[in-house]
């Protein structure tokens, strides 16, 4: 148990030492990185081979250093079945793409990427709790550019040692406006 007073006295003693005002610094520009992931931004219909549908927008958010995605998902009934929020920053120290998802079914991850393969894929893995199945496991996810404004992504989750193919995703992006 600590002593209150003694734990007081030395925040006091500390903030006495600390200037008040810190002197202004201009906001760095973002990575030049995050344009690999233009082909996200704007409003997003995906169909899963589920029978699920999810609608997204995605747009650049604070100072434009990070890409958030803000998705609601119908059942194939057109019931709904969940929120998200996805959050993408580049990360100039490790040198790949990191994010953070979550959504309303419990599910939850951090996945990263270094970026565009020479092959033509864009790779998103890491560790996530699976909320409808109720697991933690790796995921990734495969983007493979169909056009300008189409894409495909396969989800496969890792069980025992090896990938396995979870759902394929369609999606369609209408890009946002200039100004909007």
């Amino acid at each position: 148990m600590t002593d209150i007073a003694s734990d007081a006295g030395k925040i006091n003693t500390y903030l006495s030492g600390r200037p008040t005002e810190r002197p202004r610094t201009d906001h760095q520009p973002p990575s030049p990185r995050l344009k690999d992931l233009d082909f996200l931004l704007g409003r997003m219909v995906t169909h899963f081979d589920t029978g699920v549908r999810m609608e997204s927008v995605t747009r650049r958010v604070m100072h434009g250093h990070y890409i958030q995605m803000d998705l609601t998902g119908t059942y194939a009934d057109g019931t709904w079945k969940l929120d998200g929020k996805w959050i993408i920053g580049w990360n100039e120290v490790e040198q790949k793409f990191e994010s953070y998802y979550v959504d309303t079914m419990g599910t939850l991850g951090s996945v990263s990427s270094p970026g565009w393969q020479e092959d033509g894929h864009l790779v998103f893995s890491g560790s996530c709790v699976l909320g409808e199945v109720g697991v933690r496991s790796m995921t990734k996810d495969v983007y493979t550019m169909i056009d300008d404004h189409h894409f495909q992504l396969d989800a496969y989750v890792e069980v025992e040692g090896e990938w396995k193919h979870y759902d394929t995703q369609d999606c369609h992006v209408t890009p946002e406006q200039q100004g909007s």
